[in-house]
Parts: C-alpha cells; sequence; structure tokens
C-alpha cells in the first residue's frame, strides 16, 4: 500500500465511522485508498448499493438543489453534499459558542481538525506529500501566489494562450508588470477545440517554448472549451527543455487545475507539473472559499511567498496567506476528501464522463448545434460547450432557464459557447432534459 493509501484511510476512515455512525474500511484498489463505509456514509445511509457501487440517486438526493430545476452548472459553485454541510455548522457552532478555541482547538466527530489534518487530507487525494501543499481561498488566488512568488528577471516570460481562463492570464499579467518579464499569449494550442489531440497540443507547445520562457501555465480542462490538456505529455516536453538550464533560468509548468481535480481519475501531484491549483469549491464539492496549491518539492525554493502565513515559516505550507477567514469552512476540508474517497474517485470520474459523453453525444445529433469539446473521454471530462446557430451563448443558457434548465456560459467570452457541467448529482435525465431544451431552441 502507498503512502497516499495509508495517509486517505487513516484520515478518512476515521471521518467515515463519526460522520455515518457505523464502521468504515480503507479499500485499495489501483492506489487510490477508496474509503466505503459499512454502516452508513458520511452522514447518509443507503449511498452504496449492495455491489459496493454508488447509488446516484442516493447521491443527489445529499444535495439541497431546488428539485424544480435542472442543473447543469453546479462546477460554478458546487452545491454542498449534506456532509459537508453538516461539517461546517458543526464547526461554526464550535467558534460561535467560543472564539478562542481557534487555531488548534476545533474537533469534527472523530477527532481535531485545522491546517495539519486539512494537508494530510489533500494530500492523500493529490498523490503528494503534505509539506508540498499550501492552502488559498481559491484558483485565482492560488494562481496569484504563484506567478507572483515565482523567482523571475527581466527578459524572462509567461507562456499562455488565449483558451486560459481570464484570471490565470491576469496573474501572469500583473506579476510580469511587476517583475519586468513578460506576458507572451499564443491564440491556442490547437486549430479546433472539437477535433484536439494530444499529439497537437504538445507540438505547438514544444514549437512556442524559448530559452527565456520561465513560466508555462496551462488549464487542465478548460472552461472555454472543455478540451483537457495532456498535462502528463506537455511535462515531458517541458523536462526535455530545460536540459541543461540553471535553476533560475528552467521552465516551470505551472497547471490551473480547477476543473481537473475530482473530475479527473489521476493524481494532481504526479501529473509531471512543477505547480498544481485548484480550488476546492468546485468537483471537489469542498466548503467555498477553499484552495490548494501543490509545489514540486524542488520548485519550492522558486516560488517565494506574497503573505505573511499562519501555518509554516519555510516551504510550500509557507506560501498560505495568513489571516481570519472562515475557518468552519476550511477546517472542514477533510470531509469533502472522505466523501470523494468514499465514492471512488474513479468511480466518480467515470459517472461524469458517461454524463459528458451523452450531451456531447445528443447535442451532435441536434441540427444547428456545434460541438467544440473534444468527444475522445481522454481530451475532455464534466465541461461540454457548444454553440447554437444565430445565437449567443448567452442568450441559449436565459432561454434555458425559462425552461427550468441550468446551464453556464462564458458571458465576458467572445466565443461566447453555452455550456453544459456534468456532476455527481445529475442524471441521464437530466442530460435528456437538457438536450430537449436545446433542440427547442435550435428549431427557433
Amino acid at each position: 500500500m502507498r503512502r497516499r493509501s495509508v495517509l486517505a484511510g487513516a484520515v478518512g476512515t476515521a471521518a467515515v465511522a463519526a460522520w455515518g455512525g457505523g464502521t468504515a474500511e480503507a479499500v485499495t484498489g489501483d492506489g487510490a485508498g477508496r474509503l466505503l463505509g459499512a454502516g452508513g456514509l458520511l452522514g447518509a445511509d443507503g449511498l452504496l448499493g449492495a455491489d459496493g457501487r454508488p447509488d446516484w440517486g442516493a447521491v443527489r438526493a445529499q444535495f439541497r438543489l431546488d428539485p424544480d430545476w435542472v442543473h447543469l452548472a453546479t462546477f460554478y459553485l458546487a452545491s454542498q453534499p449534506r456532509a459537508v454541510r453538516e461539517a461546517v455548522a458543526h464547526l461554526a457552532r464550535q467558534l460561535d459558542a467560543d472564539p478562542m478555541l481557534l487555531p488548534t482547538h476545533l474537533t469534527l466527530p472523530d477527532g481535531p481538525t485545522g491546517w495539519d489534518r486539512v494537508r494530510q487530507s489533500l494530500a492523500g487525494y493529490l498523490g503528494g506529500e503534505p509539506e508540498h501543499l499550501a492552502l488559498a481561498a481559491s484558483t485565482t488566488i492560488g494562481l496569484g501566489l504563484v506567478y507572483n512568488g515565482v523567482i523571475t528577471r527581466p527578459g524572462q516570460e509567461f507562456l499562455l494562450s488565449d483558451d486560459d481562463h481570464d484570471v490565470h492570464r491576469g496573474a501572469a499579467r500583473l506579476a510580469a508588470e511587476k517583475h519586468g518579464a513578460r506576458l507572451r499569449l499564443v491564440p491556442s494550442w490547437f486549430a479546433d477545440s472539437a477535433q484536439a489531440t494530444a499529439d497537437e497540443v504538445v507540438s505547438a507547445i514544444r514549437a512556442q517554448l524559448r530559452p527565456t520562457t520561465r513560466v508555462l501555465g496551462v488549464t487542465w480542462v478548460q472552461s472555454r472549451t472543455g478540451v483537457r490538456m495532456p498535462v502528463t505529455r506537455i511535462a515531458e516536453v517541458v523536462a526535455e527543455a530545460n536540459r541543461g538550464r540553471k535553476d533560475t533560468d528552467r521552465c516551470l509548468l505551472v497547471v490551473d487545475g480547477v476543473h481537473g481535480l475530482a473530475a479527473v481519475d489521476a493524481d494532481a501531484a504526479r501529473l509531471g507539473a512543477d505547480a498544481v491549483v485548484a480550488g476546492t469549491h468546485k468537483w471537489l464539492l469542498g466548503p467555498r472559499g477553499t484552495g490548494v496549491v501543490w509545489l514540486a518539492p524542488w520548485a519550492t525554493e522558486q516560488v517565494r511567498p506574497t503573505f505573511a502565513s499562519f501555518i509554516a515559516s519555510e516551504g510550500t505550507p509557507a506560501l498560505s496567506p495568513g489571516g481570519f477567514l472562515a475557518f468552519e469552512h476550511a477546517f472542514a476540508l477533510p470531509v469533502s476528501v472522505a466523501f470523494q474517497q468514499a465514492l471512488g474517485r474513479s468511480r466518480v470520474a467515470a459517472r461524469i464522463t458517461e454524463l459528458s459523453t451523452r450531451a456531447k453525444r445528443g447535442l451532435a445529433r441536434i441540427p444547428g448545434v456545434t460541438v467544440h469539446t473534444p468527444t475522445a473521454p481522454g481530451m475532455s471530462a464534466g465541461i461540454t460547450c457548444f454553440s447554437v446557430r444565430d445565437h449567443r451563448g448567452s442568450d441559449v443558457v436565459t432561454m434555458a432557464a425559462e425552461r427550468k434548465v441550468r446551464l453556464s456560459s462564458l458571458y465576458r467570452d467572445s466565443l461566447g459557447y453555452a455550456r453544459i457541467g456534468t456532476g455527481i448529482m445529475n442524471s441521464p435525465q437530466d442530460v435528456d432534459a437538457a438536450l430537449r431544451v436545446v433542440r427547442d431552441i435550435a428549431r427557433g
């Protein structure tokens, strides 16, 4: 059993048993360290069927989503499952009763919680070590910490694409302006997002890397197109470019991982990147206002803290901004991780893929609709982007909402795609309902 499985078992088994009122066992399968509750799962009985697989209807019942709506935009700001809501409320009651319990005496039902436990829990899920994690309130803040902290000298560059989210490009731009570096944007890493391949992306990146490239920023799963970038292969290209470079000249691979974390069955810390940043309040279903920054061990020396920290004075944890925040949210994060591990990361990712594939295939059969996300599961995840002829994406979202179907779009994006996001709270019936609405919109 790998150390990650041991960490996951130690942290999560107690949480499952405490919230479910029963026993729990750590089950290892391909190193995932999954946790299955034998007497109830995280405050709710019956989430697992007799075969040990999730009962997706029971999972859906854990969310307080309005039943009058079809919710296919929950990746924007996730609805929290019952276990997470109860954990947040449990900690909030302690703080309200005695605020001086902070920072070392807050407890979950199975034992103490705090920064150390949060990082240990996340490390077990990411496949890394707690000492290589920093905590932030969001992806945006985490990216700012990394880009602002990278040791850079004038003449070096940050390389990103127009397909990366504007906060990712914004973090790079602000840091470049501050340190006398340059932000260089390429239009895209592929000619057509729907037909994007790993070979095409890797070839384009190899052609654009320069000796002065200090950071290559990519997005694991793009919110703009739904394309899942082949991060592991990109890391190999970066490693080739770094051969013979001094540490201060090395290109760092920085990944915005927010739409891959908990939507893709992969260890974020084993992708080969130098930094992975993700909010944990989206696909991981964590408390709002929580996020994580993972740095490769060698990269710690290349990224300096921006703020004074409450967690540590050196190393990656020192990147965590200090200050008072919603501690009842931050310290409940281990329950979100245990919830995911209990369902099983591979099963969660497979469910998301099943539903997104259903959406892509259904959209492709509607006249007047163009799907902009690759069909191949290896090049996509839970976000499906599409357009309807003669309609802006935001208009499609508005018209769908009139029919009680919640879609999303990047309203500030010139592409204007509409998006379907398929999470574990969704069903095939949800997808079919959205397809019927889109079909009616396309018919005019």
